[in-house]
């Protein structure tokens, strides 16, 4: 998943970066790279937030009485960073 959001974000930046297409101007710029993967990271934590907030507050609360529904897609983040450090 992370490989083809990095793609499409590389392939964004290319097309902001050389529009025309022309392939006299095919050098790609050195920080395009890093841009498509700061990019690629920031889309696939927002997907999966607003994902992760839906299923919560829609399954989790409705099927147990001491969950309480989320407020902010930061709890949602703030949870999956408590499940990645105590299950490494």
């Amino acid at each position: 998943m992370s490989t083809l959001a990095n793609v499409a974000m590389r392939a964004m930046l290319e097309g902001f970066t050389n529009p025309s297409g022309a392939d006299s101007y095919r050098h790609v710029p050195v920080y395009a790279d890093a841009l498509a993967t700061i990019l690629a990271f920031w889309v696939s934590i927002t997907i999966v937030s607003l994902l992760g907030m839906w299923l919560w507050n829609y399954s989790v609360v409705p099927l147990f009485e001491f969950a309480r529904p989320a407020k902010s897609v930061f709890q949602i983040l703030g949870l999956m960073i408590l499940l990645a450090l105590i299950h490494p």
